[in-house]
């Protein structure tokens, strides 16, 4: 998608028609991409890690997409004069570019902490004792089962580790009493970002 155009000089509705087929086309990618992690097998890639992937999949697709206008936009801006104008067209580019840079900066930074997050692993709480679980009553309280690698958060609640991990790729606070414990989920559930890269 950052490929130069074959032919010279071309329209704003050229241009247009560039810059939105070639983001609706990336988010497309994204959502095959994401869809591939959602049907991994267990065995292949653990349900509680599919929140990381979501994650650095959506910041490098993201990034890739604020990237992906540049050159289109470039080309039709200095391309598009000749002669005497060509000044403007030297003065527009490096307009473009001085408010693109800091879109592409915060994208980049998104994307090395989504990345940080992802190599790092998180641990939500500890492993509670026999008699904490029994105090709790052995029953995970968000799928009503018994409890599955028990996690107790820092809270005091315990819930499965699968369970707890799931509902912090949504939410940042615990399931019973709301006390934060998790970073903002954002782009976890494998959600992609509804707006278009035009500039």
């Amino acid at each position: 998608m950052l490929i130069p155009p074959d032919h010279e000089g071309y329209g704003v509705m050229d241009l247009m028609w560039i810059v939105i087929v070639s983001d609706y086309v990336l988010k497309l990618v994204t959502v095959l991409v994401k869809t591939i992690i959602t049907l991994m097998p267990h065995s292949i890639m653990h349900y509680q890690n599919r929140g990381k992937y979501f994650l650095v999949v959506e910041m490098g697709s993201q990034l890739y997409r604020s990237l992906a206008p540049i050159q289109p936009w470039l080309s039709y801006l200095l391309d598009g004069y000749a002669g005497p104008r060509k000044v403007l067209g030297v003065f527009l580019s490096a307009t473009y570019m001085v408010c693109k840079g800091p879109d592409i900066v915060t994208k980049m930074k998104c994307f090395q902490s989504a990345i940080v997050k992802f190599i790092h692993s998180v641990n939500y709480g500890s492993t509670p004792s026999k008699s904490q679980l029994e105090d709790a009553g052995g029953l995970c309280p968000i799928c009503h089962d018994d409890f599955l690698l028990p996690t107790m958060l820092s809270c005091k609640h315990i819930f499965c580790e699968q369970c707890v991990v799931t509902w912090f790729d949504r939410e940042r606070t615990c399931p019973m009493c709301r006390t934060q414990v998790a970073d903002d989920p954002a782009w976890r559930d494998g959600s992609t970002t509804h707006f278009m890269q035009l500039y």
